[in-house]
């Protein structure tokens, strides 16, 4: 008895509830089953654009960096103190400049060793040579035996090997007395300098003394998604083109971090050959001139990629698609007197129009005014867009981006 004196007042308002829901089902009308035949029995007045071909862009919005079109690091090849800095952080250098001498007193004293050995070598080659001789001629006349002159011979040869090697020894010693000036490999800007006069420094050491950076031109690598590269060049091998373009002949512009247009416009020089399995990305390289230097190496940039024309492109009015719950693109299309709904793949926006890459074809009419009223099937009336209406401008869509 307590829990039933709980639940009387909801007992009491149940009436309440049921009267109000008879009202609301009065006002909307309760005959779900007799509302559909009514509205597919009414004609609904529409006007309609006609679908013309248009002359539309083809491009693609990436992402990318710029990278050095050349960069070296510069390390020392010999061992030694550094004595001098030849060159200014971050001014450009040209190649065979020195940038950086390494105490050479070792290294001298070093090269004249190796000079003093072969003109050591050289004295004894001649007294060797001239005894070769010697014994030779005492031979012919049964002066000296036979083995006399296979030593003297024989001697005369090592004392050529041995002026061979003082040469060798001499040139190895010259290599490196002049490394300790070490020279710019390249051309560019050259970065700070990782390492101070008094350092001690080893040959062919690990950490780069400086980095040089060759930034005319410049590249910028982006990732493009390999599916979207393949349904290109289907689309281009439709059009009657060559689904493998000259790279050359693909043009790329830049927009900066901050919204600005680089001047210059770059062309694509190489396509990945392969696909990243962990992004399914492919990797573009574009190349831009940069005299100014305004591209530094790092830079994250958008780039347009223009990768042709499309002629025959569809353009339709952005007020004529509709969408459905899962946010699919579709339109209607006036057929025989009827409206029918279409389902289209579109890929941007140009202007006040879509581009459409699939789904429609050109000649057929798309429903743009009162397209909200109609439904699949429905009997519709084409009537005259209005000059004044933002339809009438859409009919003829100017050419655009893609």
């Amino acid at each position: 008895m307590p829990k039933l004196r709980a639940f009387a007042p909801l007992l009491l308002a149940l009436p309440l509830v049921l009267t109000g829901c008879d009202r609301i089902r009065g006002l909307f009308g309760d005959d779900t089953q007799s509302a559909a035949p009514a509205m597919a029995g009414r004609t609904v007045q529409v006007s309609t654009v006609t679908l013309t071909p248009q002359t539309v862009t083809i491009e693609r919005e990436l992402t990318g960096r710029t990278s050095a079109y050349r960069w070296a690091e510069v390390r020392p090849e010999v061992s030694g103190i550094l004595k001098e800095l030849c060159f200014t952080e971050g001014a450009m250098v040209k190649e065979g400049d020195v940038l950086y001498r390494i105490e050479p007193d070792t290294y001298k004293a070093a090269l004249n060793k190796a000079r003093a050995d072969l003109a050591s070598a050289e004295a004894n080659l001649k007294v060797t040579r001239l005894r070769e001789r010697r014994t030779a001629d005492m031979l012919r006349g049964k002066s000296v035996s036979q083995q006399d002159y296979d030593d003297a011979k024989a001697a005369l040869q090592q004392a050529e090997a041995t002026v061979q090697s003082c040469s060798a020894a001499v040139e190895t010693a010259e290599i490196n007395y002049r490394r300790t000036e070490v020279r710019a490999p390249i051309s560019g800007r050259i970065t700070i300098s990782n390492f101070t006069v008094g350092a001690l420094l080893t040959a062919n050491q690990t950490t780069a003394l400086a980095t040089i950076y060759q930034t005319d031109p410049m590249y910028v690598e982006m990732s493009q998604s390999a599916d979207d590269l393949y349904a290109l060049k289907k689309q281009l091998e439709e059009e009657g083109k060559s689904n493998d373009v000259e790279p050359s002949t693909i043009t790329a512009l830049l927009t900066m971090a901050d919204g600005s247009t680089y001047s210059a416009t770059g062309h694509l020089n190489f396509t990945g050959v392969d696909v990243n399995q962990n992004t399914n990305t492919i990797t573009l390289r574009a190349q831009f001139p940069n005299p100014d230097g305004k591209l530094l190496p790092g830079l994250f940039v958008n780039a347009r990629v223009i990768m042709g024309e499309d002629p025959q492109a569809i353009l339709v009015p952005q007020k004529s698609v509709l969408r459905d719950l899962k946010g699919n693109p579709y339109v209607y299309v006036l057929k025989d007197g009827k409206a029918e709904r279409r389902s289209i793949t579109l890929s941007r926006a140009i202007d006040t129009n879509w581009y459409v890459t699939d789904g429609l074809k050109l000649g057929e009419k798309v429903i743009l005014n009162g397209v909200n009223n109609v439904r699949n099937g429905m009997s519709v009336k084409e009537v005259a867009l209005p000059e004044t209406s933002d339809a009438a401008q859409s009919e003829q869509p100017s050419g655009g981006n893609a």
